[in-house]
């Protein structure tokens, strides 16, 4: 069958269609020129990266700072730019990447970077297209249900310590009538009195939303993180095994250390040391979190930025 020219199927196009169509698609597309200048960002990234299509049109796309990583938190933008790679060999990719939000917090997606050849069959640019793989449904109630009740931290958007008590409770009823294990993560911010010493209060609380965010657009939707205390956040992970919650939490961690805020001086970013233990039989709300603040403890002794399941020798 003969493939139909599309362009030419349909009399008296604007000239603008191609641009209209491009706005009305849910997934985040960007096109980027052979000088690897962006020439074209939708309205869908707009809300995917929090960067304006006024912001980003005719920078270059191995400019600093990244706005991609692959999850091991390599950059694919400057030396390694995906567009860059595409344009010389004409091959599309489809890769799991990281999205570097404005606001600091990193976001999973799906990257499908694809060649555009001109009448010649020369690669003249690349079409990336972004498609958000942060679970649909991250917590149980709607964010404005939670918040007349009263269980929504308003400072960073997440769960707050009441939902998180509540949360546990009934998770450990489950877990001791009918045996459905789940772990807990308990996280607390390296330094968090220097950095706020430093660098302000208000940097600070901004510095905290970023990780808050970070935690929640990388959990499954049925997983669950809330603040606990000023620089504290624990997370709730359903149906998870010893091993599987190990690699989890050093997931979240290195996410964290990856991600930044811009601050007056540069860029700030923070590590967090973790404690990760799952439910035991006889456990309350209290001892469960107890154990899990002692292992995050016990990270901080082993030198910060860890992840502990359990009490080890401390590391040379």
């Amino acid at each position: 069958m003969v493939e139909t020219n599309l362009l030419k199927a349909f009399n008296n196009l604007e000239a603008n269609f191609l641009n209209r169509l491009l706005e009305q698609i849910t997934d985040g597309c960007v096109v980027v020129n052979k000088d690897l200048n962006y020439i074209y960002w939708n309205k869908s990234l707009e809300n995917l990266t929090g960067f304006t299509k006024e912001e980003m049109q005719g920078k270059n796309c191995t400019s600093e700072p990244g706005l991609i990583y692959d999850p091991t938190g390599k950059t694919l933008c400057a030396e390694n730019c995906i567009c860059a790679q595409v344009l010389k060999d004409g091959k599309p990719l489809i890769l799991d990447v990281y999205i570097q939000h404005k606001n600091g917090y990193r976001i999973p997606a799906v990257l499908k970077a694809l060649p555009v050849h001109n009448s010649e069959g020369k690669v003249v640019g690349v079409v990336k297209i972004f498609i958000n793989a942060t679970p649909s449904v991250a917590i149980p109630l709607k964010i404005n249900e939670l918040e007349k009740m009263q269980l929504l931290d308003i400072d960073t958007g997440i769960p707050n310590r009441l939902y998180m008590e509540l949360y546990l409770k009934n998770k450990i009823d489950e877990y001791q009538k009918y045996g459905l294990s789940f772990g807990l993560i308990y996280a607390d911010v390296d330094n968090f009195a220097k950095i706020q010493e430093r660098f302000g209060r208000f940097n600070a609380a901004k510095l905290v939303r970023m990780i808050a965010r970070t935690i929640y657009k990388n959990i499954r939707y049925f997983d669950i993180v809330a603040r606990w205390d000023t620089e504290e956040f624990l997370v709730g992970l359903l149906n998870i095994d010893e091993n599987r919650l190990d690699i989890v939490a050093n997931k979240l961690r290195l996410l964290v250390a990856e991600s930044y805020i811009t601050v007056e001086t540069g860029l700030l970013n923070a590590t967090v040391s973790m404690g990760a233990t799952l439910v035991q039989r006889f456990d309350t709300v209290e001892s469960l979190v107890k154990r899990a603040e002692q292992l995050m403890l016990h990270s901080k002794w082993r030198g910060r930025n860890k992840v502990s399941l359990t009490f080890t020798q401390r590391e040379t």
